[in-house]
């Protein structure tokens, strides 16, 4: 059995990155802006940003994915699918936002996260099933548009986070510090069961959770970092995350490596096999 300190620290990490975002773990609050914005000639913005990240109702992506553990010693492989559709809109603090169901978001089981998209961005207004935890870092800025090529931003900084959770068993929550950060880092070719793209835009994000537990007083740091790959004119096409649970108390720390690739999608009723083509840049893309 997982020793309960480590299981709820993983929860509590694997929630945030991309993803959580629909597997677009980029996280915003705002603040500081595109720090490569001011300085770069408009040549370094990348053009028409929201077609990579379609939304449209109807639009169904399917992945293939796979995950592993390493403690002591490594856990075996697991292979699995994930499904993801845009099913519909929903009202948050007075927001229109579209609703994103997975059959089984990073082989954790079934999820509906919310965003909403519009000229400024993709904002994050969580998702279901949920923790205390995330309700009191939601809604934030997942992506801020137009984007810009090499450009790096803060996404999160949230300090003394009551984390709703007693990690070290003295009945008493811990507290968190919590930095998240995202980078447009190239465009780059990147090949997934759906096909071989020569022009994907990667995106790399990390999110650093600080936790003092309360009753030692030591402090322990999870990380998680990922790298997405998006296409103009279909979005996500393939992830890779890795998870760092430190220890907690006796027990051993653990590193845990997700990733999914795009077998095939349907935007707006038009079906791409897994035998699709090398695909040129066009519109559309999804979170």
């Amino acid at each position: 059995m997982e020793p309960a300190g480590c299981a709820n620290l993983q929860s509590v990490s694997a929630r945030y990155v991309i993803p959580a975002a629909v597997l677009l773990a980029v996280c915003l609050l705002p603040g500081p802006g595109l720090d490569a914005a001011a300085t770069n000639p408009p040549a370094r913005e990348i053009q028409k940003t929201e077609e990579y990240f379609p939304d449209e109702i109807g639009s169904v992506w399917r992945y293939k994915g796979r995950s592993r553990t390493d403690a002591v010693e490594r856990v075996s492989e697991v292979v699995f699918a994930n499904e993801v559709s845009a099913i519909g809109t929903t009202n948050i603090k007075g927001e229109t936002v579209k609703i994103f169901r997975e059959t089984n978001q990073g082989n954790k089981g079934p999820a509906d996260g919310f965003f909403r998209r519009d000229k400024a961005g993709i904002t994050y207004y969580g998702s279901l099933p949920t923790t205390p935890f995330e309700q009191q870092l939601i809604p934030y800025r997942v992506l801020v548009f137009p984007l810009v090529m090499e450009g790096t931003f803060r996404q999160l900084e949230r300090k003394d986070v009551d984390m709703k959770a007693d990690l070290d068993g003295d009945g008493r929550h811990e507290h968190a510090d919590v930095v998240a950060d995202v980078r447009v880092s190239a465009h780059t070719p990147v090949t997934v069961p759906a096909g071989t793209f020569s022009d994907a835009l990667q995106i790399d994000a990390s999110m650093t959770i600080v936790i003092t537990l309360t009753k030692s007083g030591r402090v322990i740091t999870s990380r998680d970092r990922i790298t997405s790959w998006f296409v103009r004119g279909i979005g996500l096409v393939k992830y890779m995350e890795e998870i760092e649970a430190p220890p907690v108390l006796e027990t051993r720390g653990e590193v845990t490596h997700v990733s999914e690739e795009l077998e095939s999608h349907t935007l707006k009723g038009t079906v791409s096999a897994p035998s699709a083509p090398v695909l040129p840049p066009q519109p559309a893309g999804r979170l």
